[in-house]
């Protein structure tokens, strides 16, 4: 079977060690506060990035992966069949293109995803295409899953405040949400990689309430497959898990991370949300860290 490497960026949200456990190559975006540049989850880990985005007046500025950068992760890789590189959204970073352009300068071929998401959104892929790699299937099947996952995907998630979303340039379509009145707490959602409205909702208690009857609404006796994400809210998105086991819904729970400091510069604290799609009625693949030869798959 052919050797097939993945790679992603930063902004999947994924601590450090998920990356080493599970033979993935991950490309890290940059965060500057002034002239203080830090590399995203490398040198600015959450637990570092949201008191200090707290105390500043000025959002901090991020920037994408060089062409460099990824040349030199794909070159990681020579001795693979093909490469695989993952990553956020087109419409929301140049990650991608910075990729693309690397990938027509190496000579393992490479086929470069845009995840039209972000954050738990890329992760999900990632952590699909792992154990279909571990699984030993081909480079077409892998492909095809991330496609048909792409489609079936649904990111939603609350923000307390639209200002880093603005700040930043990344509101998209929710520009006609800002100042709302006082007390209307917007539900944002990704369209084709883009922030767009999903739902006004007055009152911060109620948002948990309609994230749970979006559960309901996409389960239609289906099970899901979600993942949460929060940024420095973690008793918020404990409540969230709590009232979701509280209503028996049918899914199971793949990724619960922390937002990094390149997505949370523009979502900002507070933030909380979901991403989920339906699978299978079959077990889920456990991956288990830091065992992958003994499931067969040779690393590259």
């Amino acid at each position: 079977m052919p050797k097939i490497a993945i790679v992603t960026d930063s902004t999947a949200d994924m601590p450090l060690s998920f990356y080493k456990e599970n033979d993935i190559t991950m490309v890290p975006l940059i965060v500057r506060f002034g002239e203080d540049t830090y590399k995203d989850w490398v040198e600015m880990p959450p637990k570092k990035f949201y008191p200090l985005l707290k105390q500043v007046d000025v959002l901090p500025k991020t920037s994408q992966p060089s062409v460099q950068d990824f040349i030199e992760a794909y070159e990681k890789h020579s001795g693979c069949d093909h490469i695989i590189s993952i990553h956020l959204s087109s419409k929301l970073s140049g990650t991608y293109q910075s990729a693309y352009i690397a990938a027509q300068n190496v000579g393992t071929p490479v086929t470069v995803i845009d995840s039209k998401q972000a954050s738990v959104g890329t992760a999900a892929i990632v952590k699909e295409l792992i154990a279909a790699r571990d699984k030993r299937l081909g480079l077409d099947e892998m492909l095809k899953i991330a496609d048909d996952l792409i489609g079936k995907m649904t990111l939603l998630f609350y923000v307390d405040t639209l200002k880093y979303l603005e700040m930043g340039g990344r509101i998209g379509k929710a520009s006609a949400l800002v100042g709302s009145i006082l007390n209307i707490k917007p539900i944002l959602t990704l369209e084709d990689g883009v922030v767009a409205p999903f739902k006004k909702v007055k009152g911060r208690k109620k948002v948990n309430r309609e994230l749970i009857e979006a559960l309901k609404a996409a389960s239609n006796g289906k099970r899901l497959r979600v993942c949460l994400m929060h940024a420095d809210a973690p008793e918020a998105i404990e409540e969230l898990e709590a009232l979701m086991r509280q209503e028996r819904l049918n899914y199971e729970l793949s990724i619960k991370s922390e937002l990094g400091s390149v997505i949370g510069t523009y979502t900002g604290p507070g933030t909380i949300g979901i991403l989920f799609y339906p699978i299978d009625e079959q077990p889920a693949t456990q991956l288990t860290s830091g065992k992958r030869n003994q499931q067969g798959y040779d690393p590259c």
